[in-house]
């Protein structure tokens, strides 16, 4: 039978059944006439149980006109042997009813199973994940069923791998002997990363999912994350080799910049007129505009370089206003204890920007504190002062490029850095009573520890 296609091992699975049916009907009433014969009418009814489940069971759709049939067949050869007997003709149409109740149950029953059955077929059959279903044997685990998209992740047929020992297509099998030791130990086993070896010679990346099953067998799902992981380790040569341009064009900058001003410095030096000497000082000023861009632009260049991560904030703040120079009339307070926000790693430079624009532009700044609310749709972090606050027509203004002073990238870079996890800034403080930053966390984007 192993050679059979499908098709075929159907047919001969429904031959076998129709002739185990029809012998059984036949045994049956050969059973029953005999029995009417000998004077027994109440044992040998019973026997018709076994064609009601078979044929209830095997063809619900059918199930209860063949019950039915029965159950009339059965009064046709008992009623003439006890139509002088009014009890005995009583039980033998209560016999008949419950044959075709029990059909009608089982029928009813089995539909509803096959429908389950064809619901997790269909799941099983046209999921996009590659699904097995491992059986557990004396000399192993080997595949028992798999779907199109296992074999073809595997490189193979349906068939072929059906009876395969699952551990010879891991590229180091002890892989598998832990995968078991944690599915014993938790009951399931998600999203673990792992290499797989096709039936050609070739390997593939994916993303394994297992748990047990009852009677000991386990389903495994595999997503095939080849072509991401190429994606993002193309992904991460290109960024490195831009970083080593960006490295190598600030590099480069930073020396061009510093010889323009020393020869600005020199030929201030050497000239006396006040009309050549203010056009040096203007151009010494571009010059020191571009020099200071640089080196934000120094500070940024690993933006997104690095994945995004679990941050607890309070340890973010404080690594921040370790690196500035806060006034001695101005204080930093922090109140964001046990808060976690998923950003990128140069969050803490969010944070520096925000408490060191306060500090050069608040003017009356001597305190800035941060605080956060759970909302509705998410959280927000709140940076405060008491300084002069930020005028009503600057309030969308001052996160744009070149905006302000000193360069006009802080603020910028700043919303930038909060967009990579989907985060957003505002200014919602009052001219003249303080500026107040609010950073909009999405609902997916924070925790509390």
């Amino acid at each position: 039978m192993g050679g059979l296609t499908p098709r075929r091992r159907t047919a001969a699975r429904e031959t076998r059944r129709l002739l185990l049916l029809t012998a059984s009907v036949i045994v049956v009433f050969a059973a029953n006439v005999a029995g009417l014969f000998s004077g027994i009418s109440t044992v040998l009814p019973h026997l018709f149980y076994l064609p009601i489940v078979l044929g209830a069971y095997w063809y619900p759709r059918r199930g209860v006109p063949f019950s039915l049939g029965l159950a009339l067949g059965y009064l046709v050869i008992s009623v003439p042997f006890i139509s002088g007997e009014a009890g005995l003709l009583v039980q033998a149409i209560a016999r008949a009813v419950v044959f075709v109740a029990i059909g009608a149950v089982i029928s009813l029953l089995s539909i509803q199973l096959r429908e389950r059955e064809e619901r997790y077929r269909g799941i099983f059959d046209n999921s996009e994940a590659g699904t097995f279903i491992i059986a557990t044997e004396a000399d192993g685990e080997h595949i028992e069923e798999v779907n199109y998209v296992g074999a073809s992740l595997f490189g193979s047929t349906t068939d072929k791998l059906k009876g395969e020992p699952i551990n010879r297509f891991f590229d180091d099998p002890a892989i598998w002997e832990s995968l078991k030791s944690d599915i014993d130990l938790r009951g399931a086993v998600y999203g673990f990363e792992t290499t797989l070896r096709r039936t050609d010679g070739g390997t593939v990346h994916a993303l394994l999912s297992a748990g047990r099953l009852h009677g000991g067998g386990i389903v495994l799902t595999l997503v095939d994350i080849t072509a991401l992981k190429n994606a993002k380790e193309t992904l991460r040569r290109t960024n490195a080799k831009l970083n080593m341009l960006g490295r190598l064009t600030h590099r480069d900058l930073a020396a061009a910049v510093s010889q323009l001003l020393g020869q600005i410095t020199q030929g201030m030096r050497q000239f006396d007129d006040p009309a050549f000497h203010h056009y040096l000082e203007d151009l010494e000023e571009s010059a020191r505009l571009v020099q200071r861009r640089v080196e934000i632009a120094r500070d940024y260049q690993d933006l997104g370089l690095r994945p995004a991560d679990w941050q607890p904030l309070q340890e973010v703040i404080r690594r921040a206003t370790s690196c500035l120079l806060i006034p001695p009339g101005v204080s930093i307070r922090s109140w964001v204890e046990r808060l976690e926000v998923f950003a990128d790693p140069m969050l803490d430079r969010v944070f520096s920007n925000l408490i060191e624009n306060a500090i050069q532009h608040g003017k009356t700044v001597s305190s800035v504190v941060i605080t956060y609310q759970i909302l509705d749709d998410g959280l927000a972090i709140y940076v405060e002062d008491d300084g002069v606050g930020v005028p009503e027509e600057n309030k969308e203004r001052i996160f744009e490029y070149g905006f302000g002073s000193g360069g006009g990238l802080g603020l910028f870079l700043t919303k930038e850095i909060l967009a990579i996890t989907n985060m957003t800034i505002r200014e919602t403080g009052t001219p003249g009573e303080g500026a107040r930053f609010v950073i909009h966390v999405p609902p997916d984007g924070y925790r509390i520890t």
